[in-house]
């Protein structure tokens, strides 16, 4: 076999000698290839090459970190490629077909060198061993931060954490070079895109079951309306808080912390400053329209009427600035004797304004789904992604949940549309 050596004039000497000695172990083999070859073939003394890497060990060591640096630069590359456009599943399994296939391909360029590092791995010494296992580490990191960007990009949810999906991916691909390059494969897989889509099938799989656990239950239209009009027959309170479930997707306990200092107006609309379980807080518009039917403005909606209501029950002069230092005055929702409204009355006014409905399955309305209903519309009217994470609260994982469900929503609408031309 003819070896092509690079130019010693324009290579330094122990570069020269571990590009050499990776020609040489990937096309004989490690046993098979002596230190007097490597030097014959990179044009140096024998001598120096012990005196650059102790023996063959040594130079094996430096050949194997060679390789996966030009590996991590390769993964590095490929994670800027696919990265950059993820927005959905289908890039999840994407970027795990193009990582899978190029880290193969990779594998079975060096097809001697592999069989070799399986066969004489018991022959290494200890920091050689150390050493491969940390350079594995590092290229493990390097694709489970590749696969943490995919999955926040794409707003997939997924129980297990980067690096472990990053450890058992590599070693499913090596395992598969190993069986490849050693045995008969076709006794386990018929073909290396069998492997590959299996593999990617079982990695992207596992995003559904969270999907799942967590199903998106909207309410209609018409049965929004409706409950909108009943709970204005109850009371001033009663529309003030169904219109903040409806217009604003607060949930119940959001409502109950609520005080007067947190509405404000923003030129012609309305803004609610909600505080998080956490304590952190974020801005959200107080909608005028719910599906297409609008409450009134900004000044005049069930909100705003029973603030003014409240400012004749407690004599205050300027609702919008009243910081009180007794911070049970400045609840907006407290009861007669201003405590904080419980979770449980909410959902006892939730319960009264919805006896009438039903879902589609026959299973009373949750409170739950008034929020849902107001992730879906605003998802519906064109919001990006990013944008309604800010203002919704709703956590990356979940995302993804809800932009399924309003997709499945428009695939039922469209179908139904065809039905009506035909």
């Amino acid at each position: 076999m003819v070896h092509t050596s690079v130019p010693v004039s324009r290579t330094p000497t122990r570069q020269r000698i571990v590009n050499t000695a990776l020609e040489l172990f990937a096309s004989q083999g490690i046993t098979e290839t002596t230190t007097r070859q490597i030097a014959d073939f990179a044009k140096v003394n024998e001598v120096t090459l012990f005196r650059h890497f102790g023996n063959k060990h040594g130079l094996l060591l430096a050949v194997l970190q060679e390789c996966l640096q030009k590996y991590l630069v390769l993964a590095q590359v490929g994670e800027s490629l696919m990265v950059s456009d993820i927005s959905s599943q289908g890039d999840l399994r994407r970027f795990l077909k193009y990582y899978i296939q190029n880290s193969l391909r990779a594998l079975e360029s060096v097809p001697e060198l592999v069989r070799s590092l399986v066969g004489e791995a018991g022959q290494y010494p200890h920091e050689s061993r150390q050493a491969l296992a940390q350079g594995i580490n590092q290229v493990n990191q390097t694709i489970a931060n590749a696969i943490h960007e995919v999955l926040i990009k794409s707003r997939l949810p997924y129980p297990v954490p980067a690096i472990k999906v990053a450890n058992l991916l590599n070693t499913c691909i090596l395992g598969y070079a190993v069986i490849t390059l050693t045995s008969d494969v076709q006794a386990v897989w018929s073909d290396r895109d069998e492997f590959v889509n299996t593999l990617v099938d079982m990695f992207v799989q596992e995003v559904m079951p969270m999907a799942q656990a967590h199903p998106i239950m909207d309410i209609g239209a018409d049965t929004v309306r409706e409950i909108m009009l009943q709970a204005k027959k109850f009371s001033v309170r009663d529309y003030a808080i169904a219109y903040l479930l409806f217009a604003s997707g607060l949930t119940a306990r959001d409502i109950t912390k609520l005080r007067l200092s947190d509405y404000q107006h923003q030129g012609n609309h309305g803004i609610l400053c909600v505080t998080g379980s956490h304590g952190n807080k974020r801005s959200v518009p107080l909608n005028q329209k719910i599906l297409g039917h609008r409450y009134g403005s900004a000044s005049n909606n069930p909100l705003s009427a029973y603030l003014k209501m409240r400012h004749k029950n407690i004599g205050t002069t300027n609702i919008s600035n009243n910081i009180s230092n007794n911070q049970t005055t400045d609840l907006m929702f407290g009861g007669d004797d201003r405590k904080p409204l419980a979770l449980e009355e909410i959902e006892q006014l939730w319960e009264r304004w919805t006896m009438p409905y039903r879902n589609a399955d026959g299973t009373p309305l949750k409170i739950d789904q008034a929020r849902h209903t107001w992730c879906l519309e605003m998802l519906s009217r064109g919001m990006d992604l990013d944008s309604f994470g800010i203002i919704s609260g709703v956590l990356p994982q979940e995302l993804a949940i809800y932009q399924a469900r309003l997709n499945e929503k428009i695939a039922i609408n469209r179908a139904i549309a065809l039905d009506a031309t035909c």
